[in-house]
């Protein structure tokens, strides 16, 4: 059994087939996903978990390239987008911000599964995060 770390059995899983630069997303639990995606559904009550809890987590076992956030996140929920800049640069993780539009277009089309978490506070509050590489 698992001891630390991420033990939800999907997570751990789609995670350990990543490779570089391989795309995945944490959701807030509004998000809309393509119906042929992997989604990994952690929402349980409204806000748990949050997304900044499920990327913590992350970033704590998986190594991130780059994380993609939506431009209009930081106008309407900068009170998260503050949190996500905190986090990611514990970990030396750049942000990249781009329009919404285009964070759609690269879920649709480059994002390899969706965790979806329970967060309903902010708009905008879904993350991109591109595998790293340890070498």
């Amino acid at each position: 059994m698992i001891k630390n770390g991420i033990i939800n059995p999907q997570v751990n899983y789609n995670l350990s087939l990543l490779t570089h630069l391989d795309k995945y997303l944490v959701s807030d639990s509004a998000m809309e996903l393509p119906k042929e995606m992997t989604r990994i559904d952690l929402a349980f009550v409204p806000n748990v978990p949050d997304v900044i809890t499920v990327t913590k987590g992350i970033l704590e076992d998986c190594l991130v390239e780059k994380a993609y956030l939506a431009k209009e996140m930081m106008e309407v929920s900068k009170e998260l987008y503050d949190a996500y800049s905190k986090l990611f640069a514990e970990y030396n993780v750049p942000i990249e911000q781009i329009p919404h539009s285009e964070f759609c277009r690269l879920t649709k089309e480059e994002v390899r599964f969706a965790i979806r978490t329970g967060d309903t506070r902010y708009h905008y509050a879904s993350a991109i995060l591109v595998s790293g590489c340890p070498y």
